[in-house]
């Protein structure tokens, strides 16, 4: 399992970036999110990749 972490000071840029994040990554199965709050906002994803051979290897 892998995470990725995405923090802003501004939620609307935390959201335009975990936006376009989950956009590239659809592939992905996410497991958990988490969510904090305070001076700066932050949520993290925990992910699976699929598992699936890598192509031009």
């Amino acid at each position: 399992m892998k995470v990725k972490a995405i923090s802003s000071p501004d939620p609307r840029l935390l959201e335009q970036e975990l936006n376009q994040w989950l956009e590239d990554n659809r592939w992905v199965k996410i497991v958990n999110v988490t969510q904090s709050t305070g001076q700066t906002h932050l949520v993290c994803l925990w992910y699976e990749e699929p598992n699936v051979p890598v192509l031009g290897g």
